[in-house]
């Protein structure tokens, strides 16, 4: 059920109900990548981007209603201990996903189009058919595909692929792999819906939905271990090396070179502001990166100081900072609970 999915998103420790969809949805505010690694989920980002806020809004609150989750403050739940339980029970019976940080990096949904026609296509040719119903009339799809097609088409191809998926299968549990050729669709073989594979497997179609995208993104990180297998040209174009956006790259690239912000400010016409998003991104992003070059030892030292009973970061508040270092930037303070975080988690 898609109301378990959103219960694990929760914890003991109040979380904000935006905060969380919008690291589902994908925004790349520094806000939203700030909660989605407070509250540990930023290995999802962007992977529910089809949920619409209202019906995230309001299966939280029907988990509050169920006496799951407890909303101390607007906008705010956290799980009660009824909700503590039934979430560690769920997660043992629920599929739980291993690769959804690809969609940091890749543009997963296309691949996924992408790969759905391409191999319908190899596999209709392979039987010397070509009067069919595509898997999709996307005529941008269609037309990466065919030209895909012309460059690899040959007497080798269908085998090639074939080697290609039974070599990815070979690396899944069986009921995955069973899964994952069900939902293609080929030659006289019309790939299964969710709903179809949630009655063969017995399972929710939500949850059928998860172990789908799921596969996609293993099979993304399969098919870069195997890049000699001709779907890769496919996906390469949708892969980029980082999942910081170029401008922040760029950025923080002139920071490891200049280390002055102000100069960086000038020389890229930016606001100083902006210049320091880019390196809170950049340090969200990048579990090693170099704080200590912003953040001195004095000032962690004293930050350190101010909350040394509040193991909880997500509970600091700024006011609590200006109250003894009234002349600390709040970009200062920001990037001392990122490493905190990222120290926490490393």
């Amino acid at each position: 059920m898609f109301s378990d999915y959103v219960l694990f998103l929760f914890a003991t420790q109040p979380r904000r109900a935006k905060g969380i969809f919008n690291v589902l949805r994908g925004r790349r505010t520094v806000s939203t990548l700030f909660a989605g690694l407070t509250y540990g989920c930023l290995d999802q980002l962007d992977s529910w981007h089809g949920v619409p806020l209202e019906k995230f809004i309001a299966t939280a609150a029907q988990l509050e209603r169920a006496g799951d989750l407890v909303s101390p403050s607007p906008g705010y739940y956290q799980l009660t201990a009824q909700g503590a339980t039934r979430q560690q029970t769920q997660r043992a019976l629920r599929y739980q996903p291993v690769a959804m940080h690809v969609f940091q990096t890749t543009d997963v949904r296309r691949f996924a189009a992408l790969s759905q026609l391409a191999l319908q296509v190899v596999s209709e040719a392979a039987h010397r058919e070509n009067r069919y119903y595509p898997v999709t009339t996307d005529p941008g799809v269609q037309a990466i595909v065919k030209a895909w097609f012309r460059r690899f088409h040959g007497p080798t191809l269908g085998q090639t692929i074939y080697e290609g998926l039974q070599a990815f299968l070979a690396s899944l549990p069986d009921e995955l792999a069973q899964i994952f050729v069900q939902s293609l669709t080929g030659y006289q073989f019309p790939g299964q819906t969710d709903a179809q594979l949630a009655t063969t497997f017995k399972r929710s179609p939500v949850e059928m939905l998860v172990i789908r995208r799921d596969l996609t993104c293993r099979w993304i990180i399969w098919l870069g271990q195997h890049q000699t297998d001709p779907l890769w040209a496919l996906l390469a174009p949708l892969v980029k090396a980082s999942p910081v956006s170029s401008s922040a790259q760029r950025t923080f690239q002139d920071f490891l070179q200049a280390g002055d912000l102000e100069m960086i400010s000038n020389r890229r016409h930016l606001k100083l502001s902006t210049v320091r998003e880019h390196l809170l991104e950049v340090a969200i992003l990048t579990p090693d990166f170099p704080f200590d070059r912003l953040l001195t030892k004095t000032v962690s030292q004293q930050l350190t100081t101010i909350f040394t009973h509040q193991p909880v970061l997500t509970s600091w508040q700024f006011a609590q900072v200006q109250a003894v270092m009234p002349q600390l930037d709040f970009f200062y303070f920001r990037l001392f609970q990122i490493m905190r975080c990222q120290h926490e988690r490393g």
